[in-house]
């Protein structure tokens, strides 16, 4: 089982008052995740995880970082805790959706090749009318056999 913390000790791990833990959790609960950040023990006590242990140190770190004092109010600091946790979800999600971007694409493509619905069907077809127009198709169809010129001395 992993490590869980009580609120005194996640404030003596973090350096962070233990009324501003709390008033945190109760202010912005979808900040601090309950499975993630923070679990219920049988009596209904608070009980930090890791996760949860590493959310309030980063915090710590980025008020001292961005403040000359390193007091925690948890009136004023609320917006800012919140602000960089949204930073930096907003960062991980746009790593994730370049990353999956390319298979994700390739899949609806495959999609509408072998199960289109009637609309994916007009556009497809509309697009390889469009390719084959533009003197492409040899790069859409697979049996593409060169038509030989009047004049020409291409040779089957």
């Amino acid at each position: 089982m992993p490590n869980l913390y009580t609120t005194p000790e996640a404030a003596k791990l973090t350096n962070i008052p233990e009324s501003t833990i709390r008033s945190w959790l109760t202010r912005y609960p979808s900040v601090f995740q309950f499975e993630i950040h923070v679990v219920k023990d049988d009596h209904k006590q608070n009980l930090w995880t890791e996760a949860g242990i590493e959310l309030l140190q980063s915090r710590r770190a980025s008020k001292i970082a961005t403040d000359d004092s390193a007091e925690f109010d948890a009136e004023s600091d609320a917006p800012d805790l919140l602000e960089s946790l949204l930073e930096e979800d907003a960062q991980r999600l746009a790593e994730e959706y370049w990353r999956l971007l390319p298979g994700r694409t390739l899949q609806r493509i495959k999609q509408m090749r072998d199960n289109p619905t009637p609309q994916q069907r007009q556009i497809v077809q509309l697009s390889v009318r469009a390719a084959i127009n533009a003197g492409t198709e040899h790069l859409l169809l697979p049996t593409y056999q060169p038509r030989l010129l009047e004049g020409g001395d291409e040779t089957d």
